[in-house]
């Protein structure tokens, strides 16, 4: 693996390595704030036990996953704009694993107990709606409308 110029001063160069980079049996170990001016590739990051793995960008920061042919599969992307997903699927659990949400081309599945539309249009639904069970808020009014026809 090849790691770019890092921006700290080198204290210390020996046969481990050179001031808070050094070699392990397992890999390369840094210690320490590290700048990377080109693309990192790593097989494996990870903090140290019970510590945060902290990542910063000016820009975003992007995590990519590509096949044997350098084509992309899989990208995270987290910038100043949002956070952006691209794949064939999506899916959040809970930490017990309990399915909270999914989605691919053909489908998106919430499967939290309750779904809550907070919007002050409510929900809007250009197809058909099939539920077994439709309620409003305790005490509030339900209301089902249809637009007028053009």
């Amino acid at each position: 693996m090849s790691l770019v110029s890092s921006v700290y001063t080198v204290q210390s160069v020996s046969q481990d390595g050179m001031g808070k980079l050094r070699i392990t049996e397992k890999g390369l170990k840094l210690e320490g704030a590290s700048e990377f001016l080109e693309p990192l590739y790593a097989k494996e990051i990870q903090s140290k036990p019970g510590r945060p793995l902290f990542l910063q960008s000016s820009r975003n920061v992007s995590v990519n996953i590509v096949n044997s042919k350098n084509q992309l599969l899989t990208q995270l992307v987290t910038g100043s704009s949002g956070f952006k997903a691209k794949g064939k699927f999506f899916e959040v659990k809970s930490t017990s694993g309990k399915l909270l949400f999914s989605a691919d081309e053909q489908e998106v599945v919430v499967g939290a107990e309750r779904l809550r539309v907070m919007g002050a249009e409510g929900a809007v639904f250009s197809k058909s709606v099939e539920t077994p069970h439709v309620r409003a808020e305790p005490f509030k009014e339900l209301r089902l409308e249809s637009p007028p026809r053009s």
